[in-house]
């Protein structure tokens, strides 16, 4: 401990002009260090870490990590991917809460960027971001996957990770180890693998006994990565739930009106939704209240007149946030003008939020794909 704090001192040695006749240095408590180290913007993270070894040993602790990660969880933000040039743009926002009853009709928002990735990063497909990794890859059985931390700018080609006949890959979090981890789900479900990473990366295979094909949709709660898959042998649809924490399968039943249903994070629970008619004004909601019982609680939100008013048809749902509220976008959106609707189920309110930020990209003719509950993540890769 000794040794720690002499040479933090040298890093923060605090000298008084060369006409004084002493020089002194004011050692920071490591826990102190800490504490103001997980306030400041994640994007500055990265660079602190370069400033002296100290300061690099301090900000890849576990302690540290995890406290920023335990604040980051309480103020989730807005994702924001796009390609100019085949190079990938990642921007992030906060997500707000109670918009109608802080900000009125309407608010305003100023993105800032994060890391650059090289040009051959696509934005096709992505995991669910809540462990603060997102998962990039391109079309096909056989693609090229990455592994990427868009705050601090670490990724990893997970193609170096034999792991063939993968049909999909789900980034997530182990909470209680605190380490990342890489689910390689097998083209029929039975033969997996698991990369966790760390200080010596680790890799097992994990065994299905329920084979299932047409995984779609998936969020990661608490470190429980859900999707949902059919079974061709029972001619069923099921919510598929894998514990990263113990690598174990496990399977949810869904109700008999559950079909075509979308998931999210409601609250810390698993939701689902789906429009119940052809017009979008009927939103039907279930949420996990019981997973070894397999017991569902629905109930139906008829979305009122400031729907048609102010968002129409030509919006989709991009998400619900964990405060309930239902996130639209306009279909085919770009830049400039780039804004989005949130919807609150209790109250019946509805408020536009416009995304600046994004002035340089003035001239191009892209579109941005939205992503909600990102929270951002400085545990090192």
């Amino acid at each position: 401990m000794k040794n720690v704090e002499e040479q933090f001192s040298k890093d923060l040695l605090i000298k008084k002009p060369s006409n004084s006749v002493r020089a002194y240095s004011d050692p920071i408590p490591a826990d102190l260090l800490i504490d103001i180290f997980s306030r400041v913007p994640a994007e500055s993270i990265a660079r602190f870490r370069c400033v002296s070894k100290f300061w690099g040993s301090i900000l890849c602790r576990h302690d540290f990590t995890e406290l920023f990660l335990t604040r980051s969880l309480t103020r989730p933000r807005l994702l924001f991917t796009f390609n100019v040039e085949d190079k990938l743009f990642i921007y992030s926002s906060p997500q707000p809460q109670n918009l109608e009853l802080d900000h009125g009709d309407n608010y305003s928002l100023v993105a800032t960027r994060y890391k650059d990735f090289p040009k051959h990063f696509t934005t096709k497909t992505r995991d669910d971001l809540s462990s603060g990794l997102v998962c990039l890859h391109g079309p096909g059985i056989e693609r090229r996957r990455f592994a990427c931390n868009p705050v601090t700018g670490e990724f990893t080609d997970l193609a170096k990770v034999k792991a063939t006949h993968t049909r999909k890959t789900y980034v997530g979090y182990d909470p209680i180890n605190k380490q990342f981890k890489v689910l390689f789900l097998a083209i029929n479900g039975r033969h997996n693998h698991v990369v966790t990473f760390g200080n010596r990366k680790r890799r097992s295979t994990i065994e299905c006994k329920r084979g299932h094909a047409g995984q779609y949709g998936q969020v990661c709660i608490n470190g429980v990565l859900y999707y949902g898959a059919y079974f061709k042998e029972s001619k069923s649809r099921v919510i598929v739930c894998f514990d990263f924490r113990f690598e174990k399968f496990s399977f949810i039943e869904l109700d008999r009106d559950m079909h075509n249903v979308s998931l999210f994070n409601y609250k810390g629970k698993l939701g689902a939704y789906k429009f119940s008619n052809s017009y979008g004004q009927k939103l039907v909601l279930w949420v996990l209240e019981d997973a070894e019982k397999h017991k569902w609680s629905g109930s139906m939100c008829v979305l009122s007149h400031l729907y048609n008013e102010k968002i129409g048809d030509n919006y989709y749902i991009v998400g619900i946030t964990s405060a309930g509220d239902i996130v639209f976008m306009p279909f085919g959106q770009l830049i400039p003008n780039f804004h989005l609707f949130f919807y609150n189920m209790e109250r019946e309110t509805c408020t536009r939020l416009d995304i600046e930020g994004f002035g340089e990209f003035g001239h191009h003719n892209f579109q941005v794909t939205t992503y909600l509950n990102f929270v951002e993540n400085v545990t090192p890769l």
